[in-house]
């Protein structure tokens, strides 16, 4: 692991950006090089999929053939609402907000005579999913600063922002996707949750506040994929605790804190529900006998519909024969996933063994980092637990990189092999951990080879998606 050098550590942003433009750079040259119009020929039937211009620039020209080979699976839906609207049921199942937001911004540089491109709309989208990735880093390194003060948690939180650069999303992670987008509103939120615990539990307005702004990221990360809804776990185990604790003793600083924590419980919802209306408006509103079935459900939720009419989503409608390789290329993940959600359970009792530990485990702060990734692994582990069951098995691959409790887990892994005590505290704490310490390089070597495979496979629009 020869970047972890002290120059690293000292520069962590530079650092951060350096990794993030050579792995960028590399995953789009394999894209770039990838032959053929791709083993699936829905890009071609873009109008802008030809240059008709033999004067085209070299800039325009390879901002062309980036959107081409980058304008697979779902981005081609993305793209494609983002032109011109939602107009299909099934196109639904794919972010209203996301395609909202590439239209917009087409709008505005079209207004200014920037960017005049067939393709800006697939152009603009691979810019906010490279935006967000980088911006995202950055968010999860403050978050593991957060859970983990001190110089030791400062290195633990760069190995796992780095960690989260190579994760094997992949180029979904550079195409016009949602997955960059929703990392960057889910960390930025889960930081803000972070950030309300004041010292020594000490409640506060300001800290309170940042309960509500918790929820309206949480709400934006719904908004751009559903299983951002899973995010309002966290805020409901926090109200549990606070009803609880009034049990015990009412006082308005107590009081004021659930209100908070509501409230940030509705913006959450909120971005599940909003697009949901949008679509009863387009579809069932609007007609005075409505043919669409899920128009007359008792809960009208055009999601829940297309997954399950469209894409067969539902309890073990997944579990085939024919899936079996596909269940073989999840379960790496879905291993990390449970057993880095199981780990938090044990992080109190285990701070006097890892390097990160710069706080007395009994220390207000020190139970507090184990209650706060006990609550962020219940998401990660509910999302295995769903997608296993009732998902396309082979989605977990890039739902997962919006998740920070296993990019910290493989980072405490490799801080105790690296940058863990010396001599003999060192020797004992190796033959503790000696299976362990192995662990992380299976990780890592997985994570790249199949990033980096993922990447010829996407741009060749060959599976898995």
């Amino acid at each position: 692991m020869s970047w972890l050098t002290r120059s690293s550590f000292r520069h962590p942003y530079r650092s951060l950006f350096s990794v993030f433009l050579l792995w960028k750079a590399s995953l789009l040259l394999l894209a770039i090089l990838t032959p053929g119009p791709g083993y699936d020929t829905s890009t071609t039937l873009f109008p802008w999929h030809k240059n008709t211009n033999q004067t085209e620039k070299i800039i325009p020209s390879t901002l062309r053939r980036i959107s081409i080979k980058l304008t697979r699976w779902d981005s081609i839906y993305f793209t494609e609402a983002a032109r011109r609207g939602h107009l299909l049921e099934q196109e639904w199942a794919f972010s209203y907000a996301f395609s909202r937001f590439i239209n917009l911004l087409a709008s505005g540089f079209t207004n200014i005579g920037a960017i005049p491109y067939e393709f800006k709309h697939s152009a603009l989208g691979t810019a906010i999913s490279h935006a967000a990735h980088a911006i995202s880093l950055v968010v999860l390194y403050r978050l593991a600063c957060t859970l983990f003060p001190g110089a030791q948690g400062r290195k633990l939180a760069f190995i796992a922002a780095c960690l989260h650069i190579i994760s094997p999303a992949g180029l979904f992670l550079s195409a016009p996707c949602t997955e960059s987008t929703y990392s960057l509103l889910s960390f930025t939120g889960t930081l803000l949750f972070a950030q309300s615990f004041g010292a020594r539990g000490v409640s506060t307005s300001i800290k309170d506040s940042l309960l509500v702004l918790t929820g309206i990221l949480y709400g934006l990360s719904t908004a751009v994929r559903g299983n951002g809804l899973l995010n309002g776990i966290v805020l409901f185990e926090e109200a549990c605790r606070i009803l609880y604790s009034l049990t015990q003793g009412f006082s308005y600083a107590k009081f004021r804190r659930l209100v908070a924590v509501g409230l940030g419980g509705i913006c959450t919802g909120l971005g599940f529900v909003l697009p949901q209306y949008i679509a009863y408006q387009h579809f069932c509103a609007t007609h005075e006998d409505p043919s669409r079935e899920w128009c007359h459900r008792t809960i009208p939720s055009i999601y829940s519909f297309v997954q399950d009419h469209y894409w067969d989503n539902g309890f073990l409608r997944y579990w085939t024969l024919s899936n079996v390789p596909l269940f073989a290329l999840a379960s790496p993940m879905l291993v990390i996933l449970v057993y880095s959600a199981i780990w938090t359970l044990g992080v109190d009792s285990r701070r006097r063994e890892t390097p990160t530990n710069t706080m007395q485990p009994g220390s207000p702060t020190g139970q507090l980092t184990g209650r706060l990734m006990r609550s962020l692994a219940a998401p990660q582990i509910t999302l295995a637990v769903m997608v296993f069951f009732c998902n396309h098995v082979q989605i977990i691959t890039r739902l997962a990189s919006g998740y920070p409790v296993w990019y910290i887990w493989t980072a405490t892994l490799i801080m105790n092999r690296y940058t863990g005590p010396s001599t003999a505290s060192k020797r004992q704490l190796e033959e503790k951990t000696n299976d362990r310490n192995s662990y992380w390089q299976i990780i890592v070597q997985y994570m790249v080879i199949y990033a980096a495979v993922q990447g010829v496979l996407f741009a060749a629009f060959l599976p898995p998606a």
